[in-house]
């Protein structure tokens, strides 16, 4: 497939507004691709060259980016410089600058060559290399091919396609309806390499992709909770005669996968964090009595010598590149452990949330540093409100409960009622807070000006794959945070509205972003509005929206997709109505 071929198809998914045809677009394109190109074009789609989990870096930044649109105009940084002005965008300076003949000769596999030269280019002389492999790729393209080569290079892509619209379009492509995409979503669910599915899928049908397993060091998706209006609907809802209740920690989410000695650490957004986490390395070789296996937990921050939780903000300084044995040394990390995936070369996600546990318990041999997350079983809602109000004493954040039904199995990437979370404290108004992403901002003035004022913040529809707005939100920002926005939201401006946002005029920002930052919001209440898309009604011409909204903190660690859903932003309304 020509590179060109490519690049002409992201020209048209830049410029639609509309999922669907975004969906149809990508199908054509991946129907069209070889078996050895097909994992690549997905990587290209959503901005990577590679897994999103392996996080190959290029390390190209905008100056990288400007030297070698200079050395392939031949022209000078500061014409780039000018032109970037002008533009606004170096893949655009890209497409306009340079004068080099258009040949239309670049395939998709000489371009993730390139790239990968890039990103394998260390040591002395590296940042030169760089600099002449990217300006060789732009003198050999053609203008629209020489767009997205830089974007796809300093990681701006900003095409607005998510993973699911790309099962869709795969799904579309080979099995002939998007309302085939359960499989190929399981299997991605457990390798969280949507280029593996596309190969698979395109060389062997859909048995081959059923056929894929669980392999270590590649992640899982984490399974994820729901949550209730009321604390007396979780045994209702889980639907078992008896539950576990865990404690629910204020952490990182982690999944650890041994084999031997070696460990890696995934995070919630399935980054590899082993560097960051050394102390729980360690104590995963030392404690787990397996030769291989995976797990699922929480690193927390924990006083040994008081007894009590540390913020999460403290456990957050272990993110760094230097003097991590000093920090871990000062903050040392505790792995609760709450769930076992897969041990001895054997998957434990169809096992019963009873059987893994009893399994995990046999492995782990508990120290102070790593063990089994504290829980009780229970079958009634007095015990479920008693270990809860235990939980808040010690500094927790609440409780996770989990069916033990005989189908209690470890759903990778679902979001269903097998586990449910509780956080509220029963005071009047909206005592939980919301995970929402950030999709548009309003120019700042006054103080502001040069910033952003207010960012447009929407949760997520997991059923249609998009993003709807729920509130604009402009206090709780520190001086800092606000000076901080333009940075942190650079590498998500879009043009114009994204397909996956839905968003009524009403609501529409001065800028457009796309989802991809997401906060942490506390506010009073949960409301009806005209204006906001929340879980809206067509009749009715209502959604929902939230009052008075509040930046608490970013939330790094989790990805778009993991936001507070359309559906428990509902659930919190109806639990206000009834109170």
């Amino acid at each position: 497939m020509k590179f060109a071929t490519l690049a002409s198809c992201f020209e048209r998914l830049q410029a639609t507004t509309s999922r669907i045809e975004m969906t149809a677009l990508l199908a054509r394109l991946l129907g069209g691709a070889a078996p050895d190109e097909i994992g690549l074009v997905c990587y290209f789609v959503l901005g990577e060259i590679g897994p999103g989990y392996k996080r190959v870096s290029l390390n190209i930044g905008d100056r990288a980016a400007a030297a070698a649109i200079a050395l392939a105009a031949g022209t000078d940084l500061s014409a780039v410089e000018a032109a970037v002005r002008e533009f606004g965008d170096y893949g655009d300076v890209a497409y306009h600058l340079i004068e080099a003949p258009a040949a239309e000769s670049l395939s998709v596999t000489d371009v993730h060559r390139s790239l990968s030269a890039i990103a394998g280019a260390s040591g002395p002389g590296s940042a030169e290399e760089k600099k002449s492999i990217l300006a060789r790729l732009l003198a050999a393209a053609t203008p629209v091919e020489r767009r997205y080569l830089v974007r796809l290079a300093t990681g701006n892509m900003r095409l607005g396609a998510g993973d699911m619209t790309l099962l869709d379009a795969l799904a579309e492509a080979f099995l002939g309806s998007r309302a085939e995409r359960r499989a190929l979503e399981h299997a991605y669910n457990i390798s969280s390499d949507i280029g593996l599915v596309a190969r698979t899928l395109r060389e062997g049908g859909l048995p081959a992709v059923q056929a894929i397993t669980i392999t270590l060091h590649r992640p899982i998706r984490p399974m994820l909770t729901q949550r209730v209006a009321r604390i007396s609907e979780i045994l209702e809802r889980i639907g078992s005669p008896v539950i576990a209740v865990e404690e629910k920690y204020d952490g990182e989410r982690i999944q650890a996968h041994k084999d031997g000695n070696d460990v890696t650490l995934f995070s919630r957004r399935l980054t590899d964090v082993t560097d960051q986490y050394p102390d729980i390395a360690r104590h995963i070789r030392r404690c787990v009595a397996a030769d291989t296996a995976i797990l699922d937990g929480e690193a927390v921050a924990f006083d040994h010598e008081t007894g009590t939780y540390r913020p999460f903000q403290a456990l957050m300084r272990r993110r760094r590149k230097y003097q991590i044995s000093e920090v871990a040394a000062e903050i040392p990390a505790t792995y609760r452990v709450f769930d076992l995936l897969y041990v001895n070369g054997e998957s434990y996600l169809h096992r019963s949330y009873p059987d893994r546990r009893a399994k995990l318990e046999e492995i782990l041999s508990r120290d102070d540093h790593l063990s089994p997350a504290d829980r009780i079983i229970t079958d009634n809602t007095d015990g479920i409100t008693e270990f809860y109000l235990a939980c808040i004493e010690r500094g927790l954040e609440g409780i996770v409960c989990k069916s033990c039904a005989d189908d209690s199995f470890y759903r990778a990437g679902a979001r269903e009622w097998q586990w449910i979370k509780w956080k509220s404290d029963y005071a009047p108004g909206l005592s939980d807070t919301l995970d929402l992403v950030i999709v548009g901002a309003n120019a700042g003035r006054g103080k502001r000006a040069g910033t952003y004022g207010s960012v447009l913040c929407a949760a997520y529809n997991s059923e249609k794959d998009v993003f709807q707005t729920v509130c604009g939100m402009g206090t709780g920002f520190s001086d800092p945070d606000l000076a901080d926005l333009p940075r942190r939201l650079a590498g998500a401006r879009a043009d114009r509205q994204p397909a996956r946002v839905m968003a009524n005029p009403q609501a529409a920002p001065d800028f457009w972003f796309l989802p991809a930052q997401v906060v942490e919001v506390l506010g009073l209440e949960i409301t009806e509005s005209p204006i906001h898309t929340c879980n809206w009604d067509p009749v009715r011409r209502r959604g929902l929206a939230l009052r008075f909204p509040r930046f608490v903190r970013w939330r790094d660690e989790k990805s778009p997709e993991q936001a507070t859903t359309t559906a428990e932003v509902a659930a919190i309304f109806h639990r206000q109505r009834e109170v």
